[in-house]
């Protein structure tokens, strides 16, 4: 559900991710089985993983106290660019309004480490952060990590700490805005923005025009207004791949946060849900209410999200974006006019949406506009909770005729109809 910087292109992304399983060698007392890599033949004992947990539970400790020189202590005094990393996530986390931060390890799961180097003892046991925001995120967000410890002299130290896999835009299960470069936050209630140091000027008009935002999405929806969400225009973070098929960057993109159990292989629940704002952007979108107007339509309508077909998710999104007009500048171009005039007549389904988007999102709107036309706002919010109760399987786009007859009493034909006939008496 990504907004494109072009006319009425967007994209729907949308995932509740499960952190990926890690594999390795377990052993029947707890222990664990040596990990590849530099390691050798080092075997890791019951005390050296206690250890290891007490070093995260200082780590995290010392981030919801404030206390940087009790976190730095924990790091590895050899490598001053790991020790310079760690201050700015130190740094950054510490703005966050953290209600709960925790760091469980599964002892029987270890992976491959960084080389640190020097010949000492290393580890790298399945890992996961699991921090909550509060107000933002109704339970603790779960993150993978990717570190790997040290002993020196008898005593871990956090040697090495690596990004996570760069993903597509809300594919990813990892979302860590807090990595990386540092960044300043800001809260209004519930809501948080976070934002590059760097863009710190733009910090207080994104936070104003996304709470005002939600306000005017939440009325013209006739829905209440929620403004716990997490609004990540940092350039840090795995959901930083605006990438399309129609290769042009998207302004934004909300997905759903995930919260797992401590080993980080099974899903239990949302952790609410966050848009990612395209760094490079952050001044124009906090100036244009239609491209945040788009996005937070999908968060207002998320109980909505998996189950309705794309034309109708988008199609909402696109009428609220540009309301109170009923069609993208009342007119289009005279090329995607032609294209879309000639396009099949029929409402694009999930399997051809992004192949011809600029196209498809002109139809989806149209679509929703003569619909509201025709029976209001109410109408069409319980035509997409009947998607909603009757959803089955992944092909939502089967269920069209049935309710739209149930809900309307109109076939898909006559919808169709209905709105190629809207896009062409604006144009005309």
């Amino acid at each position: 559900m990504s907004r494109r910087l072009g006319l009425g292109t967007l994209a729907l992304a949308v995932a509740f991710p499960l952190l990926a399983g890690c594999g390795g060698s377990t052993s029947s007392d707890g222990a664990g089985s040596p990990p590849s890599g530099n390691a050798g033949a080092f075997q890791p004992t019951k005390a050296d993983f206690r250890d290891l947990r007490d070093l995260l539970a200082r780590r995290a400790s010392a981030v919801l106290h404030h206390r940087q020189q009790a976190f730095l202590a924990t790091v590895d005094s050899r490598q001053p660019t790991l020790l310079r990393q760690q201050r700015t996530i130190f740094q950054n986390m510490t703005q966050l309004p953290l209600a709960a931060l925790a760091y469980p390890m599964d002892s029987s799961s270890l992976l491959v480490p960084a080389p640190v180097g020097d010949g000492d003892p290393v580890l790298r046991p399945s890992l996961v952060e699991q921090l909550q925001l509060r107000g933002t995120t109704p339970a603790p967000v779960s993150n993978a990590l990717n570190q790997t410890f040290v002993r020196r002299n008898g005593h871990w130290y956090l040697g090495a700490e690596t990004a996570p896999s760069q993903g597509s835009s809300g594919q990813t299960s990892d979302e860590r805005p807090w990595y990386g470069v540092p960044i300043v936050a800001s809260s209004d209630g519930p809501l948080t923005v976070l934002v590059d140091r760097s863009r710190e000027a733009s910090l207080a008009g994104l936070v104003s025009e996304v709470s005002d935002d939600i306000d005017v999405d939440a009325s013209l929806l006739g829905v209440p207004a929620q403004h716990a969400i997490l609004v990540d225009a940092t350039s840090n973070g795995t959901s930083t791949s605006f990438s399309s098929l129609s290769k042009e960057q998207a302004g934004a993109v909300t997905f759903g946060l995930s919260h797992t159990d401590p080993a980080g292989d099974r899903y239990v629940g949302s952790a609410g849900l966050a848009i990612k704002i395209n760094p490079h952007d952050v001044s124009r979108l906090a100036e244009s209410k239609p491209l945040l107007r788009h996005e937070l339509t999908h968060f207002l309508l998320h109980e909505y999200l998996g189950s309705s077909p794309k034309w109708l998710s988008e199609g909402i999104a696109n009428w609220v974006e540009y309301y109170p007009d009923d069609y993208p500048a009342l007119r289009l171009t005279g090329d995607l006019y032609s294209r879309t005039m000639h396009s099949d007549r029929a409402l694009p389904t999930v399997g051809v949406f992004n192949y011809d988007p600029d196209i498809h999102y002109q139809v989806a709107q149209a679509a929703v506009a003569w619909l509201i036309t025709r029976n209001g706002m109410p109408r069409l919010l319980q035509l997409m909770g009947a998607y909603r109760n009757q959803f089955r399987d992944v092909n939502v786009d089967a269920l069209t005729p049935r309710l739209l007859h149930q809900v309307y009493g109109v076939t898909e034909k006559e919808l169709v109809a209905g709105a190629f006939g809207l896009i062409a008496s604006f144009q005309h």
